[in-house]
């Protein structure tokens, strides 16, 4: 890139996706797929899901694309909200199916991963869903308070609060003070 010139911002390619250039949807899309894959396979604990979960948001954002506006927040918190919400759909539907023990507690492919970090996702999985997603959001993907607000659709002061709560869950499951 020249010097001198920046990458459009999310909200910039967002605007041109609603103009109709999908290019800018592309750029949107590989910005942020891995982020965003990341959140829902946590939230989900499954591959098959998390896929389901990733494809679903993206097409949402595809169809919503012209009810974004700047005045809602920022891109990325409206990309995670819609993220969540087909987390949600998604573990509606499978409440209502017979639940099925395998015996696995981590169902995530860990043969190669440090053990801190297999305590780190074995301690999310025990928290409840949404303190799990406000601390994915808030601590791991580095939202602030008003995005993390945004995406989660509660008050500042609630996700404060409940950014607040998992760190205290999680240090309480990892055995620290």
């Amino acid at each position: 890139m020249p010097q001198g010139v920046t990458d459009p911002t999310d909200e910039e390619l967002m605007e041109q996706v609603q103009a109709g250039n999908e290019p800018a949807f592309n750029a949107l899309f590989e910005r942020h797929r891995a982020p965003l894959y990341g959140f829902v396979l946590r939230m989900t604990r499954e591959e098959a899901a998390a896929e389901d979960c990733f494809q679903d948001a993206f097409l949402s954002v595809h169809r919503a694309r012209s009810t974004w506006s700047r005045a809602a927040g920022t891109f990325r918190s409206w990309l995670f909200r819609i993220a969540a919400n087909a987390v949600r759909d998604h573990q509606r539907r499978q409440f209502r199916r017979p639940l099925l023990l395998t015996g696995e507690d981590l169902p995530l492919p860990i043969r190669d991963w440090p053990e801190e970090r297999i305590e780190l996702e074995r301690a999310l999985a025990q928290l409840a869903p949404h303190l799990r997603e406000a601390f994915l959001l808030g601590a791991m993907h580095g939202m602030d308070h008003v995005e993390l607000a945004e995406a989660l659709e509660i008050s500042p002061d609630n996700a404060r609060a409940r950014l607040s709560r998992a760190r205290v869950q999680l240090r309480q499951i990892l055995g620290g003070s």
